[in-house]
């Protein structure tokens, strides 16, 4: 996947970023987002770019193999709680689970393991869901610290949503 592949998505993000602060030019919303000097506005896009990006594959910059399944998770966590372990199931866990471990969030990866094992077993109850992430022996790391922690590392990896594996990402 190159960028432009990914191109239609981010002009999409940027469209609805410069939609959302009408007051804003739209070159405060640089299509390459991560290249945003403002730090706010950077994590702003960053949190919806699952939004308006439909997939990502392995031949992504690993920027975005790591921020699409951790910030779609993320919002559906905002918008259905619980349900969004349940939602992301089989198909999106596995690639959360590895972006968390990528990132040092070991906690949450095994927690969201424990909730993916649930899963494969009763794939619609997201209470069992909960309680098997609630479960694991370490735990979470809590919201706040895990949006800090979040904020913290995309800050100082921008430049892997430019390269793939060392190699500079397609134009």
């Amino acid at each position: 996947m190159t960028r432009q592949d990914l191109m239609p998505g981010l002009l999409r993000l940027q469209q609805y970023m410069q939609n959302f602060y009408p007051e804003r030019k739209l070159s405060d919303f640089p299509v390459e987002f991560w290249r945003n000097p403002d730090d706010d506005l950077y994590w702003e896009t960053l949190l919806y770019f699952p939004l308006h990006v439909d997939e990502i594959d392995e031949k992504a910059p690993k920027g975005f193999r790591l921020a699409y399944p951790i910030f779609h998770l993320e919002d559906d966590y905002m918008i259905n709680g619980w349900t969004a372990l349940t939602n992301a199931g089989e198909d999106r866990l596995p690639n959360a689970i590895w972006a968390y471990r990528e990132i040092g969030l070991s906690s949450e990866a095994a927690a969201l393991s424990a909730a993916l094992e649930s899963i494969r077993r009763t794939p619609d109850d997201e209470g069992a869901a909960e309680a098997a992430y609630r479960a694991v022996v370490l735990p979470p790391i809590g919201d706040d610290a895990r949006e800090a922690f979040l904020f913290a590392y995309f800050r100082a990896h921008r430049s892997l949503f430019e390269a793939n594996d060392g190699r500079a990402a397609a134009v």
